[in-house]
């Protein structure tokens, strides 16, 4: 159902991993003999894509059905990762690939949000979305761990290219033969049958049902109330979940950028003195937490709630970032161990909700006349922070502990009333179907931050 733009994005999150730790790029041939200035634009190409592709994907998802945008963006891919492996020390060739997966990053993940949260039981869309950003961070440590090394008879560039094309060869066939239509998108052009027949093959049943009936009759519900809005994301009520999703998203890049990444792989890699091998094992053990501790969050979400998650992340990570900040500006030495099992503890925080969170509430939060724009003004918002964090701290070696403490002052002081803020106007929406949910959101008062999931009387003020 969404495992296609899921493989997509393991793909695409391969490339990601360039801006995201270092890549070592300057050893590898394509950059040789290259300008700095060039080796940047190449690197950052990929995020300046990504909000072409989010563009794109919300022109398109209104337009077409999902199964033709998901073969478009697979094209986008596969040549990505056919110029990967045939062209890989061109540094035109190079920027080429990493803009083709950037756009098709953005359509991805436009699409899968969208699709994902109206076509997914309410009991299972928060961790089925979560799935997704756990993908992405997959393929960055694929990426990560293959890009400074490559293999010997291939180069990082052409091993990247051979496994993205073999995640869309299962793509292409996830999309041919089980990728359903959302009710909801056939109930907006009036295909009621067809939309009954679609909900009917996503639950899994061979008839209608009491709840299938009961969820196409919320849906019609849901659509009539939003007919009566108009498209602009900053009216209706929409400026309140636009806003708080947006801070989500502020806090996620925050938490997880290149400037804060290179400082904690730095300092782990002097502790396991691994600075003259070619694998960064530091590497390894921050995404391998981020991984293990990600999934039993994950499958948390919806019994512990997103608010629960997000207020826990936030907060936690904020107070250890500040806390190393503070530590590493007051002071000239500070033990490496130390230091690690700091940066350790600061990474479980991190990943127990501040990145998959925000991609949860984007699924189930907007008006359906709004959501396409919505999550591309989220998206785009991500990638230019990714964007301008990378272009800012490109050149810095993070030697100096007042550098390292101010980044991480600077990092971790924002996330304290952001976590506050988003505790106190976030509603609890798990197990909601993506009409309350959107309900609750909307509101200003008697929001229902847990227990009682009923709907209210009125959508907007």
């Amino acid at each position: 159902m969404v495992l296609d733009s899921v493989l997509t994005l393991l793909a695409t999150g391969m490339y990601q991993a360039a801006t995201l730790y270092d890549p070592g790029y300057k050893t590898h041939e394509w950059a040789s003999n290259q300008s700095d200035t060039a080796i940047l634009v190449t690197l950052i190409l990929f995020h300046i894509a990504a909000i072409v592709g989010s563009l794109a994907g919300w022109l398109l998802i209104e337009r077409y059905a999902k199964k033709q945008i998901n073969f478009v963006v697979m094209s986008f891919v596969v040549v990505g990762c056919t110029v990967s492996i045939a062209v890989p020390h061109n540094l035109i060739a190079v920027a080429f690939a990493r803009s083709l997966m950037g756009v098709a990053h953005g359509m991805a993940y436009l699409v899968v949000l969208v699709h994902g949260g109206e076509i997914l039981v309410k009991e299972l869309r928060g961790v089925i979305i979560s799935m997704i950003n756990f993908c992405i961070i997959s393929g960055a440590l694929i990426g990560a761990i293959v890009n400074p090394i490559g293999l010997d008879s291939l180069t990082a560039n052409q091993f990247l290219g051979i496994l993205g094309l073999t995640y869309m060869l299962l793509a292409f066939i996830l999309n041919l033969v089980i990728c359903y239509e959302s009710p909801v998108f056939l109930l907006q052009r009036n295909h009621d049958s067809e939309a009954l027949r679609s909900m009917i093959k996503l639950r899994n049943e061979s008839t209608e049902t009491w709840e299938i009936r009961n969820e196409i009759t919320e849906m019609k519900t849901m659509l009539s109330e939003d007919a009566i809005t108009t498209r602009s994301i900053f009216l209706d009520g929409n400026l309140r979940p636009l806003t708080l999703i947006a801070l989500g998203k502020i806090a996620s890049v925050l938490s997880f950028n290149y400037a804060v990444n290179a400082i904690k792989s730095n300092v782990i890699d002097e502790v396991l003195d691994s600075n003259g091998t070619d694998i960064r094992l530091s590497i390894f053990i921050l995404m391998s937490i981020r991984m293990v501790v990600g999934m039993g969050a994950m499958f948390s979400v919806d019994v512990v709630g997103r608010r629960a998650l997000q207020l826990v992340s936030t907060v936690s990570t904020g107070l250890l970032m500040v806390a190393i900040g503070i530590t590493y500006l007051a002071t000239d030495s500070i033990t490496s161990d130390i230091g690690m099992a700091l940066f350790v503890a600061c990474e479980v925080g991190a990943s127990l909700g501040l990145t998959f969170i925000p991609d949860v509430l984007c699924s189930e939060a907007f008006n359906t006349k709004k959501k396409a724009l919505s999550i591309a003004g989220v998206q785009m918002l991500e990638q230019i922070l990714h964007l301008t964090v990378f272009a800012i701290v490109y050149k810095w070696d993070f030697a100096e502990y007042d550098q390292v403490g101010a980044t991480l002052l600077v990092a971790g002081l924002p996330l304290l009333p952001i976590g506050y803020m988003l505790y106190r106007k976030l509603p609890e929406t798990s197990k909601m179907s993506i009409r309350q949910a959107r309900i609750e959101f909307y509101k200003r008062e008697g929001i229902v931050f847990g227990g009682s999931k009923n709907s209210v009387e009125a959508l907007f003020d």
